[in-house]
């Protein structure tokens, strides 16, 4: 069985999920992967990027904080992987 990631859902499987296949993903959700592509790109996690997690929260409709704890979470745990 393969899964395919797409930005705003998560395919694969038969279909228990939903009936068709699809489940969409919480705001949260999108927001970890957003961070994870970030934080491996260098670009997140780091205080180089200014304005980021605030142009983050915005797009995503959440406190500027809140992008920041997840944006610790995913690096603590891209750290916890790699031990």
């Amino acid at each position: 069985m393969t899964t395919d990631v797409h930005p705003y859902k998560i395919t694969g499987g038969t279909g228990e999920e939903t009936g068709e296949g699809e489940e969409e993903l919480t705001r949260t959700e999108k927001i970890r992967i957003a961070a994870r592509v970030l934080i491996k790109k260098g670009v997140a996690g780091n205080g180089g990027r200014w304005g980021l997690q605030s142009r983050l929260a915005e797009h995503f409709g959440v406190t500027r904080q809140r992008v920041s704890q997840i944006v610790r979470q995913e690096i603590n745990s891209l750290n916890a992987d790699s031990r």
